[in-house]
This record gives C-alpha cells, sequence and structure tokens, in this order.
C-alpha cells in the first residue's frame, strides 16, 4: 500500500475519532443539563402507568409471601432443639467454618503505649493456609488473670484501628469524636480488648486482584460466592479462629472464658449479630447500629456493601430468628433514633420479637434495645455504660 494511502488512512481514522469523542462528551454535557434541569428526566420515555418494570418492586413484593421455615415463633420444636437446628442452617447457608485448624502466632510487633498504663500488642494468627489475621491486644499493665475480654468489630469507614482511638484516614476523626475508642473503654475497666481486622478493611483491603472493583466489599463476596460462602459466614470463621487462640494454651494471656464479649458497630455489628448466633462461646454481644428487620432493611435499599447478605436467608430466617440463637446469653441492640439505615424502631421490633424466645429460657432480662439521640454513627458512652450495667446486674 502507498505511504500517501496510509497516511490518508490514519489521518481519516483519526478524524473520526475525535468527532466520536466530541459527540459523546456533548452528550454526556446535555444528559447532566437535563438532570439538573428535569429531576425526573428519564431516557427511555415515561413509563405507561401500572407497568412493573423495576426489578425492586417484583423481588421485594415476594417478601411478603415468604414463610421461614426455621421461624422459632412458628417452630413446634423445644427451644434447645430449635437452636440446634437453626445454627446448623445458618453455618450451612453462610459458608461458616465448623471445623478448624489450630490458628498460631505468625507474627508480633512491639508492645506500644497508648496511653498511662494502657498497651497494645499487635499479632497476625494464620487462621488456615493463605489466610492471616490481624488482631491487636489493648490492656492495662496491671491485667489479671481470668481477665474478661471485650472484642470489637469496626464499621465500614476505614478499620480497627478506631478502636484504640487511631485516626489514618480524615473520617476516623468523625468516628472517634462519637466513641468508637471502644478498646480503650474495655482496657481502663480491666477487660483484655481484642479489636479484630475483618475482612475488605483496613490492613485487609483487596491489593492483589487484577482490575479491582471499586466497592471495597464486592469482590470478596462475589468470589465467596462462587464457592457457596459469604463475607459473614468468613467474619464469623475468623472471629471463631481468634477465640480458638484466646482459649489455648498458646495465649499468653489467662482469660476468662466465661466473660467473652463481642461489640460491633454497623458492618461490625451485623457480623457480631451472626458471631453471637454461630459461636456459644460468646457469652454476650452489643450490636450498634445494625439491627433491623431484614424486610424493612437490606431488602429494601441499595447494595452499598455486601456484608449482611446471605443467599437464602430469607426462606429460613428473620432478624428476630438470628437474635433468638443468642439465648439465653446477653443481646444488646444500640441504634439512634434518627439512624436512616438501621433505625432505633426497627431494633426494638427485632428485641421485642426475640425475647418472647428469651422467655423461654427465663432469660428476658438479657435482651434489651437502646436509644440513641441521633444518626447512624458510635453510640460509645452509653455503649459502654449499657454494656457495664448488664454485665454487673447478671
Amino acid at each position: 500500500m502507498p505511504v500517501d494511502m496510509v497516511i490518508g488512512l490514519n489521518f481519516d481514522s483519526g478524524h473520526k475519532m475525535k468527532t466520536l469523542d466530541f459527540k459523546i462528551y456533548l452528550a454526556a454535557i446535555i444528559r447532566k443539563i437535563r438532570k439538573i434541569l428535569l429531576p425526573n428526566f428519564d431516557e427511555y420515555g415515561q413509563r405507561p402507568p401500572n407497568l412493573f418494570l423495576s426489578p425492586s418492586q417484583s423481588i421485594n413484593e415476594q417478601l411478603q409471601y415468604t414463610g421461614r421455615k426455621l421461624n422459632f415463633a412458628d417452630s413446634k420444636m423445644k427451644p434447645v432443639r430449635w437452636q440446634s437446628a437453626a445454627r446448623k442452617k445458618l453455618a450451612q447457608i453462610t459458608g461458616y467454618t465448623t471445623v478448624r485448624p489450630h490458628p498460631e502466632v505468625i507474627k508480633q510487633s512491639e508492645i506500644n503505649r497508648l496511653e498511662d498504663l494502657i498497651y497494645k500488642l499487635s499479632i497476625y494468627i494464620r487462621a488456615e493456609k493463605f489466610l492471616d489475621i490481624p488482631v491487636h491486644l489493648v490492656y492495662k499493665n496491671s491485667i489479671t488473670e481470668k481477665a474478661p475480654v471485650f472484642i470489637f468489630l469496626a464499621g465500614s469507614t476505614s478499620g480497627v484501628h478506631v478502636g484504640w482511638g487511631e485516626a489514618k484516614v480524615p473520617i476516623d476523626h468523625e468516628r472517634i469524636s462519637f466513641g468508637s475508642d471502644m478498646l480503650l473503654r474495655a482496657a481502663r475497666d480491666g477487660y483484655l480488648g481484642v479489636g479484630i481486622e475483618q475482612p475488605c478493611y483496613g490492613e485487609r483491603l483487596e491489593k492483589h486482584l487484577h482490575k479491582k472493583s471499586n466497592n471495597r466489599t464486592a469482590d470478596a463476596f462475589g468470589h465467596l460466592l462462587l464457592q457457596g460462602k459469604t463475607l459473614v459466614g468468613l467474619g464469623a470463621s475468623d472471629v471463631s479462629s481468634v477465640l480458638d487462640w484466646l482459649t489455648s494454651e498458646d495465649c499468653q494471656f489467662n482469660v476468662d472464658q466465661n466473660r467473652i464479649y463481642l461489640f460491633g458497630h454497623s458492618s461490625g455489628g451485623t457480623l457480631a449479630q451472626y458471631c453471637g448466633g454461630l459461636d456459644e462461646r460468646i457469652a454476650g454481644v452489643v450490636a450498634s447500629g445494625s439491627v433491623g428487620p431484614f424486610s424493612q432493611t437490606i431488602t429494601q435499599r441499595g447494595c452499598l456493601g455486601f456484608d449482611g447478605f446471605v443467599p437464602d436467608i430469607l426462606n429460613w430466617f428473620e432478624s428476630s430468628d438470628i437474635v433468638a440463637l443468642h439465648a439465653p446469653r446477653l443481646f444488646l441492640a444500640i441504634s439512634g433514633i434518627n439512624d436512616h439505615i438501621f433505625p432505633f424502631k426497627g431494633a426494638k421490633q427485632v428485641v421485642d420479637e426475640a425475647r418472647v424466645f428469651f422467655e423461654a429460657f427465663d432469660a428476658a432480662s438479657k435482651i434489651r434495645a437502646v436509644d440513641g439521640f441521633g444518626g447512624h454513627r458510635y453510640y460509645g458512652q452509653l455503649s459502654w455504660e449499657v454494656f457495664k450495667k448488664a454485665v454487673n446486674n447478671k
């Protein structure tokens, strides 16, 4: 082909690409202007009336017809037998690991002082091949033998470091101002504070995938789903592996195995509920900003995160069934009255429903919903006061 013809073809292709780019950018500008001036503008035109075209309409409409196969309120089984059956099914559908390898400490940091008499030791626990869990121990230097344990699971904004009041990203300052430093509160009162970094957050953000998703939990959720597992199943398995280590002879701290408590906020609170339902070694759970009926919360909004999604769960459980698995152990739900994700009225509804099951164990006093005056945030001081009162009045 002659050189001048090649040059001509290249010029023609370049001209067409510039014209195409101009059309795309112009269309994008026009679309943005339309959205501003006409908020209800739809490129596909106005829909005819009485049509159901949005997938969520048909999907969510079916919820009212869904009967739970393991609804504790309808079960004819005795409470303990129901719990056994429900726990087994929950482990199955979440992919929770019931048989775990013996965990071992792979690396350990130097001991750091956080404040007067309060120290932090960071370790990495290998739960299984290719799975290491960052665990941070916060404690007073005078910590006693048989110390109670307070486990902290952070919300989805950054990582577990907010539990001892450290800011690594800008939003952490807001979280800390609302009282996210629960590990410090626990250590001051003689607890062994245990901060567990959850999958997809903090140190455990995805860093090795090619073309990873913008949503930090989407990739892990999708890959787990291909194996019949879930993020809450993985997270709960991690917590149980840490408990395996804490209660073993390998742990340098002599903990009180009858006083192991778990606090979680937002996505951490969702995970805490599953952990308490699956692992009976946990003596009590404080679920902050995370309790509400499935039919009113995660099924009714966009899926910005995948922490609380479990395939087939609505055919078996509602949120109150998960909470019922905690009986007769302590369960506290804390939510803001103006929480736009998990409002207090929803938390109270779940607790009121589950209390009926707690009564079968003569443990109605072990479950409570507490309202915070505000929105979706930590209520650190309130959470700690309510928790201490509940534990001391057992």
